[in-house]
């Protein structure tokens, strides 16, 4: 009998994972007594494989042309963009209680450590430049992976998606103080603000629920 820590519960299964949590099992292995339970992971596997080998071809993309230029190295940006997308995805579906709020709460703290380095290393604007837009572009993909997957749990979420499309937009203020490269700030904003705008065109009555629920009008 194979037993699951987290749950606290010993089951007659052949599989290496608990039916009821997704956690690992332990002890020895039996007849499969329940119907197979196919995890978010497995669901979507052909999705994810896809998104991975766009990744891979972006990546390798950007690095040839880094290599050709010879001069900048935004390659490592976005291979450690696509590196964080990831990571937040899993994050996500492993905290699936509260899913934009974990990815909500990783931008600002990434947001706020960038800065941080960029400044106590002499303020280059190398984080306003490229790594607070990247990660905002990063977000507003991920809100579209998420509210394509998960549909019904969007709307016990609706109140972190507004917040992470917003300060999505942020990233106007760096265009407006006249940073050099604006390339990574236009595409977060335009990315964000799409995300914004479908989310009122498709839960605008969820959206005034929440927002009045929020500010108690």
């Amino acid at each position: 009998m194979r037993t699951c820590k987290k749950c606290n519960l010993k089951i007659k299964t052949d599989s290496d994972i608990c039916p009821l949590c997704q956690n690992k099992l332990i002890g020895k292995k039996e007849d499969n007594v329940f119907p197979v339970i196919p995890n978010i992971y497995k669901k979507y596997f052909t999705f994810f494989k896809i998104l991975l080998l766009i990744s891979i071809i972006v990546s390798l993309i950007c690095i040839t042309i880094d290599l050709m230029i010879n001069k900048y190295h935004f390659s490592v940006f976005v291979v450690l963009g696509f590196v964080c997308l990831f990571i937040i995805l899993k994050t996500a579906f492993n905290n699936k209680e509260s899913l934009f709020k974990s990815i909500l709460g990783q931008l600002v703290i990434l947001s706020i450590l960038s800065i941080l380095w960029d400044y106590f290393t002499g303020f280059h604007y190398w984080s306003i430049t490229y790594v607070i837009p990247i990660l905002c572009i990063i977000c507003s993909v991920n809100l579209a992976i998420l509210s394509i997957i998960l549909k019904n749990y969007l709307n016990e979420e609706i109140f972190y998606f507004i917040c992470i499309a917003l300060i999505g937009i942020i990233p106007l203020i760096f265009i407006v103080i006249g940073i050099p490269n604006k390339i990574p700030s236009i595409i977060s904003i335009l990315l964000n603000l799409i995300c914004f705008i479908s989310l009122l065109i498709f839960k605008f009555k969820d959206v005034q629920e929440e927002l009045k629920r929020r500010m108690h009008i």
